[in-house]
């Protein structure tokens, strides 16, 4: 039901981080910039792992306040890893069933796949399921 889909990074500047990455051999696949410019997504891969890049406002270290809602828990470092599932409402309905989850979370629409919701571990560990492929957003150049 599940399949290891990516790691996510928050970086302090996207264009380093990226050529560190591809210094390491990742390929760049594509990226994203909301409207207002709060946040930059990089996707890059390296045979079947897929590394996701978050810069929050990227020229300066981000300001708690000033970050959007959905910033919240910003910190350099890990911020999720993610699965991908072929039915979110399946796999969260069972995860549920199992006594995994207290409650079910409500999957949103994505930007980079079909719809996606956060769960957490015991720890407080931030796990991503995602449903549907990734959407091509803005190719690199």
């Amino acid at each position: 039901m599940f399949a290891f889909h990516h790691v996510t990074l928050n970086v302090r500047n996207l264009d380093a981080a990226e050529g560190f990455y591809r210094g390491l051999g990742f390929e760049p696949d594509y990226r994203w910039q909301d409207e207002q410019g709060v946040l930059q997504i990089c996707h890059l891969r390296l045979g079947q792992a897929r590394l996701e890049l978050y810069c929050f406002r990227p020229a300066d270290e981000p300001d708690l306040a000033a970050l959007p809602p959905w910033a919240h828990g910003h910190r350099l470092g890990l911020r999720h890893f993610a699965l991908q599932v072929e039915d979110l409402d399946n796999a969260l309905s069972s995860l549920h069933g199992a006594g995994l989850l207290a409650d079910k979370p409500t999957p949103v629409p994505g930007q980079t796949c079909e719809r996606y919701v956060f769960i957490m571990d015991p720890d407080g560990n931030s796990v991503e399921l995602l449903e549907a492929p990734l959407v091509e957003i803005q190719r690199p150049a």
